[in-house]
């Protein structure tokens, strides 16, 4: 992979990792506020967001593995979500022409 990708890869990762720490922080700050169902959905989906961005910039091999489910969920969170996920959905096709 060349250093260009490489550098895509790594703010891919830290977006989805502050993109996760933002939905933990909604979830705390409406913690009393919210019924339990959603505040467990809310949590499994800000961690799998963290996770997915805690792989990309570890430089797992296979961490497309959790980032591309991730991106086809985060397109449905307009806006910031859309973004994360079409940029990643370009990094993933694109590194896969030049492999």
């Amino acid at each position: 992979m060349s250093a260009g990708m490489n550098i895509h890869k790594r703010i891919i990762g830290i977006c989805w990792v502050l993109f996760g720490a933002l939905i933990l922080s909604l979830l705390a700050v409406n913690f009393s506020h919210t019924d339990t169902r959603i505040t467990f959905v809310g949590v499994l989906v800000g961690l799998t967001y963290a996770v997915a961005g805690f792989a990309l910039l570890s430089n797992w091999p296979r961490s497309w593995r959790i980032g591309l489910p991730c991106a086809a969920l985060s397109i449905f969170s307009f806006p910031v979500g859309t973004a994360i996920g079409f940029y990643y959905l370009w990094y993933y096709f694109r590194r896969e022409k030049t492999i």
